[in-house]
């Protein structure tokens, strides 16, 4: 059952994210006085309305009704716009379609929030834990992860932290990731997966590189190796357990432990 409180805190978000409401309704085909009905919460829309304004957002109509929490960490991020406007694009539109033709596996397949292992360039000798998550947006696949660095006294409180939002492409049964760093606004990473099932339990194994808009951070490369935990998006005890471990922590898969093994885990710069 749709929760229609979300429903209207949600589309109060998504309104944020464009020029004026009026233009919005014009290009939705949605009556003004209606819309604001919509974001007082005292009317529903229709079914067609409903896939209006999830068509015009590239959001799928379930997706509206999410927890509020979890759908602002989906779409909130300043390249929010960059990619929207992106994938509406009529190349990249061509280029969609060819993929999609190309491709008889289920896109849905790879949805849902994953736990993203690799050797950390900041904390050497650490494994970094961020959770990931994959979503469907009109068709496409998009992603985005966050990654929370503890402070190395101890105490366990949070120094810092990064949130990455970008486009998923599956091609030839690889997983292609490019995304946007959207609190310092300055990196761009690229990710090449494969994903495999061992033991009932799901795994993509690939390798990771990225590069800031600036040399103060070292370009870097790494394998990458990511655990299915649950389907649907990213919720507050998924976010918990984003941290930087030791490589023995017995909480990292052996699957995991095994792909990035020791001594062979990155591709430092020279």
């Amino acid at each position: 059952m749709h929760n229609q409180e979300n429903f209207q805190e949600n589309l109060k978000m998504l309104c944020e994210q464009v020029g004026t409401v009026s233009e919005m309704c014009r290009r939705i085909g949605v009556n003004r006085q209606q819309f604001n009905k919509y974001l007082a919460g005292t009317h529903q829309p229709s079914k067609s309305n409903l896939r209006s304004i999830a068509n015009f957002f590239g959001l799928s109509n379930d997706v509206l009704f999410s927890n509020p929490n979890d759908f602002r960490s989906m779409i909130e991020g300043g390249h929010f716009h960059l990619f929207r406007n992106l994938i509406q694009t009529p190349k990249m539109l061509m280029f969609v379609n060819e993929l999609l033709q190309a491709n008889n596996s289920n896109l849905g397949e790879l949805t849902g929030v994953y736990e993203r292992y690799h050797h950390s360039s900041i904390y050497k000798g650490k494994i970094v834990r961020s959770v990931f998550c994959i979503y469907e947006k009109n068709g496409m696949l998009m992603h985005y992860y966050i990654e929370r660095f503890p402070n190395q006294d101890g105490s366990g409180k949070i120094d810092y932290h990064f949130k990455y939002h970008g486009l998923t492409f599956l091609i030839s049964s690889r997983i292609f990731c490019v995304d946007f760093e959207s609190i310092q606004k300055n990196e761009i990473t690229f990710t090449n997966l494969a994903a495999v099932s061992r033991n009932s339990r799901k795994f993509v194994f690939g390798v990771s590189s990225g590069i800031a808009a600036t040399m103060v951070r070292q370009p870097v490369a790494t394998k990458v190796a990511m655990h299915f935990v649950t389907k649907g998006l990213m919720k507050k005890e998924h976010i918990r357990r984003a941290t930087v471990l030791s490589p023995d922590d017995p909480s990292i898969p052996k699957e995991v432990v095994d792909y990035l093994g020791a001594g062979t885990s990155s591709i430092d710069p020279v």
